[in-house]
């Protein structure tokens, strides 16, 4: 970097995180620009349970071929759209979300099999579920968030669109595994830092700071090691963030399959392409100048050490 962008010092967090991504010039540069501008985000909608096989979104939809990743059920407003105006958003055959959230949930293609317990560990307001539901019947689901506030979204919205099968609970994740309950899919959308607010246009003081980043790190790992303790022989994990920073993406996963013998990552043929560089295991990473929203991360994990796996 040339340490200006736009006539604008690169402050010492912006160089220092894109340092950590290893980005050249123009990608750092892309990225940069994206956290300014606030521009980046780009809308996604995912069919409910309530929208039946032949539905058809009520509003002008985009090409779905520049993103072969994409679930099924999941639809792309033109930029003209107001997909939220519609009567059918209000009765819930839809919930509408960053299109780099739909990324994060097309690792799922790699499972083998329809899970049959599943949770998600921090479910609010419920994207990631609905990505689930999107893709798989929901036999036994849990959704769970350990806020109040933010579980009465998700207890609404996961009525609006009609999702059987699943209870809202409130546990923390060390009171799972304490539980003793096992689950053969775990969803793990951890709170983070959450850098790729800046390119949605939405303010996040402090966000690239070592301390929020190295904070926020240290809860993640703790979540984890709580979540690979609910897992049944041979469960899937999916982790994913909508932050940059390897300290809360690669680095996370890393130290799970350090500390906690029997697990490994996951190749996800649908997401070859973001593939990360920053590690020696299979993990992917989404940046804004992708074109595919305001980016993420996300790794697939299998626990592999008892016989049924």
């Amino acid at each position: 970097m040339n340490g200006e962008l736009n006539s604008r010092p690169v402050a010492k967090n912006e160089l220092r995180l894109v340092s950590r991504l290893r980005l050249d010039e123009a990608q750092a540069a892309a990225l940069l620009r994206a956290m300014r501008e606030g521009n980046a985000s780009r809308r996604a909608v995912v069919l409910s349970p309530r929208a039946p096989v032949d539905y058809t979104p009520p509003f002008l939809c985009a090409a779905r071929s520049a993103f072969p990743w994409l679930p099924e059920r999941v639809w792309l407003p033109a930029d003209e759209a107001t997909p939220t105006a519609c009567e059918d958003y209000a009765r819930g055959m839809y919930y509408v979300l960053d299109l780099s959230s739909c990324w994060e949930g097309a690792a799922l293609s790699a499972l083998t099999e329809p899970p049959r317990r599943s949770i998600d560990l921090c479910a609010a307001p419920g994207g990631k579920t609905l990505l689930l539901a999107a893709q798989f019947p929901l036999h036994d689901h849990t959704a769970n968030e350990v806020h109040a506030a933010r579980r009465g979204i998700l207890r609404h919205n996961v009525e609006l669109c009609g999702l059987s099968n699943t209870r809202v609970t409130g546990l923390r994740p060390d009171q799972w595994a304490e539980s003793g309950k096992k689950f053969d899919l775990l969803l793990v959308d951890a709170p983070c830092s959450g850098q790729s607010l800046l390119c949605k246009g939405i303010k996040n003081p402090g966000c690239l700071g070592a301390s929020a980043v190295q904070g926020n790190a240290k809860r993640q790992r703790g979540i984890m090691l709580c979540a690979v303790r609910c897992a049944a022989p041979g469960a899937h994990l999916l982790y994913t963030t909508c932050t940059y920073d390897p300290e809360e993406n690669e680095r996370v996963i890393a130290y799970i399959l350090r500390r906690v013998p029997g697990w490994r990552a996951v190749e996800i043929p649908a997401l070859a392409p973001f593939r990360s560089s920053l590690c020696d295991f299979p993990a992917y990473r989404l940046l804004p100048h992708h074109g595919a929203g305001a980016g993420g991360f996300c790794c697939l994990l299998r626990e592999t050490e008892s016989p049924e796996s």
